[in-house]
């Protein structure tokens, strides 16, 4: 299969399976990438804005 994202052509492993049986239609990595590693930087921004503004 081929990412949408990186456009690279992986084993069906690498990418990630539904209840429903098909596979998402990008990697694993990316997915990670796109959503997993933002969620986490928008979180620690919001942590260093509170200390800044002083709120707990």
């Amino acid at each position: 299969m081929t990412c949408k994202n990186c456009g690279q052509d992986l084993p069906e492993e690498r990418f990630e399976l539904y209840p429903s049986g098909t596979r998402r239609r990008v990697c694993r990595h990316c997915h990670y990438e796109l959503h997993a590693k933002q969620a986490w930087r928008k979180w620690m921004m919001k942590q260093r804005a509170r200390v800044v503004i002083g709120k707990r």
